[in-house]
């Protein structure tokens, strides 16, 4: 079985006293604890409570029943690094620089992190799961957690730590909740974060549990698996495209081949008609998983009378494709991979089953937790507490979207640099050729984003509008955006 899957590495704190001590169960009379299930390629079509029929997710499902639904939340740039970055310092990821799957470019020393914030207001801090963020020795400790878990043995980034066998996010959750219940200072407010990497590949092997799960079904097609891309940019690359086609995911080679010996005269289409199910249904087992840890999770805070001073936050690094243009990873500015799911219960605070339409980001949950946890907000945080719009104050927090690809580590993707609004999206391409390089979607009559209007003579106010709300938010944010035919002139 393969390593990714199967081995979690957790660096135990040696210095995490385990205290038993009684839990009150009352949110109005203490600093809230905080759990943040920040879950590895787990998209907005992949749970039920969005719409999925596909597989029951029943414990995600709860936590969207009692507690409240940011409909609108968006990844500011895809990898899982950047996204990360932005969870626990409220800052841009483009502050740090050219942010994308570099894991050896930790947070700068000089950012401290929510939980450094939330230790020396008294919270004792855990990080398990998947870090990310540059070496371990210079970042989760050094950082304010107490315990990181590992997720790639023999990488420099990744030194150390001790073993735990198992399927990855069942040992994770295992660890979680013994350091719940066990090692945590229990006189104080606790904040963990518990990062598993399932549902990111590799799809096979499937948890035990799940082995053939879905194996007797066939999963429906995505109405665009089969795009064409006319017009659009991914047009003029499909033919070398690896990183997101389901037709050339470079670990599904041993699946066509295997369907290729067996049909020798196969088309493309029919190809990815059978690559699609083998993809759909082995990520699927990954997110049954995700969800019956999550329950696991939930369960602890009933039975231990955590449940009421305890916020909740689900989500994801960023949204994901689930063959939806035929892609199955998470870049491209396209809805399904710019998309995140976010959960947010605080039962006794937050009205259970509310759903906000205000644009947010995860640059948004520092701030709103050091909201919650009575402590100041930095001033250079770029993010917003949320706290108004969870408690039905306000309406919204942001009315755009910002989105910064830079690489993925191969030259097989573009640089993608744009703006989503309520209604429109504007997408440049600053490496790409004539009309390759803008994109421009009316997400209320096309939401499948089948439609480039960039050259339509009636979006071309529109279109001056985006681009003038795009060059905005480079300069506040002071992205580096090296984009001469966006920019036009150099950015004060």
């Amino acid at each position: 079985m393969q390593w990714t899957q199967l081995i979690a590495l957790i660096i135990a704190s040696s210095w995490a006293a385990c205290i038993s001590a009684p839990e009150q169960n009352t949110a109005s009379t203490k600093q809230p604890n905080v759990i943040i299930l920040f879950i590895d390629d787990l998209g907005m079509g992949d749970v039920g409570f969005l719409g999925n029929k596909n597989i029951p997710t029943p414990h995600i499902d709860s936590l969207a029943a009692q507690g409240v639904e940011l409909k609108m939340s968006y990844v500011t740039n895809p990898p899982c690094s950047p996204s990360r970055s932005c969870l626990v310092t409220g800052m841009f990821a483009q502050k740090f620089g050219k942010f994308g799957m570099a894991r050896g470019l930790p947070i700068p020393e000089d950012h401290p992190t929510i939980a450094e914030f939330m230790r020396d207001a008294g919270y004792v801090t855990g990080q398990i799961g998947k870090w990310d963020l540059g070496s371990l020795d210079q970042g989760p400790h050094q950082r304010g957690f107490m315990e990181v878990a590992k997720w790639a043995p023999g990488k420099a980034y990744n030194k150390g730590g001790r073993r735990l066998k198992g399927f990855n996010n069942d040992a994770i959750t295992d660890e979680a909740l013994a350091w719940l219940e066990q090692k945590r200072d229990k006189t104080k407010p606790f904040c963990l974060l518990l990062h598993p990497k399932p549902p990111h590949e590799p799809y096979l092997p499937a948890p035990p549990k799940y082995k053939d799960y879905l194996s007797d079904v066939t999963i429906p097609e995505p109405a665009t698996l089969y795009d064409d891309y006319k017009g659009r940019t991914p047009e003029a690359i499909q033919k070398t495209m690896r990183s997101n086609l389901i037709l050339r995911k470079p670990s599904f080679k041993k699946y066509r081949e295997e369907i290729r010996k067996q049909n020798p005269d196969i088309t493309d289409k029919e190809m990815l008609a059978k690559l699609y199910q083998i993809y759909i249904k082995g990520y699927y087992r990954l997110v049954k998983s995700v969800d019956d840890n999550v329950g696991r999770v939930l369960d602890y805070l009933d039975e231990s009378g955590l449940t009421n001073n305890t916020i909740v936050i689900y989500t994801a690094d960023q949204g994901f494709s689930l063959g939806e243009h035929g892609f199955y990873n998470k870049q491209w500015m396209y809805e399904k991979p710019l998309h995140q799911p976010l959960l947010i219960r605080f039962p006794e605070v937050i009205e259970a089953g509310l759903i906000n339409d205000s644009m947010t980001n995860h640059v948004d949950l520092a701030p709103t937790l050091l909201d919650y946890a009575g402590l100041p907000i930095p001033e250079d945080i770029q993010g917003y507490s949320l706290r108004s719009i969870l408690e039905g104050n306000a309406e919204q927090v942001r009315d755009t979207c910002y989105y910064h690809f830079y690489s993925h580590g191969d030259d097989n993707l573009p640089e993608m640099i744009g703006i989503r609004t309520n209604t429109h999206k504007l997408i440049h391409y600053p490496g790409m050729k004539g009309k390759y390089q803008w994109e421009l979607f009316d997400l209320v009559n096309d939401p499948e984003e089948m439609q480039n209007h960039y050259t339509n003579p009636a979006y071309q106010d529109m279109k001056a509008e985006l681009t003038e709300g795009l060059l905005k938010l480079i300069r506040d944010l002071e992205d580096p955006v090296d984009a001469p035919n966006l920019v036009k002139t150099v950015l004060p």
